[in-house]
């Protein structure tokens, strides 16, 4: 399919572009676009309590590995 951009550089293609949808653009090495849709993953997330004091608790034991992994999901989402 061949696309041709608009003053302003937008491109339109009802049937492939839906309004709205984030997508990741990345040139080739041959001097082509690779166009891909991002899907948004499901990221972990932990309520915290406030307590006495206003010091804020977790309901859960969190390990430095649950978080470490938690902080890449929610990188690798965006």
């Amino acid at each position: 399919m061949k696309l041709i951009a608009d003053a302003r550089g937008r491109l339109a293609a009802m049937g492939i572009f839906r309004p709205g949808t984030a997508f990741d653009v990345s040139r080739q090495p041959d001097g082509s676009f690779r166009v891909m849709e991002l899907v948004e993953k499901e990221v972990p997330v932990v309520k915290f309590k406030k307590g006495r004091g206003g010091l804020f608790f977790s309901p859960v034991v969190l390990s430095r590995e649950a978080v470490r992994a938690a902080i890449r999901a929610d990188r690798d989402a965006q």
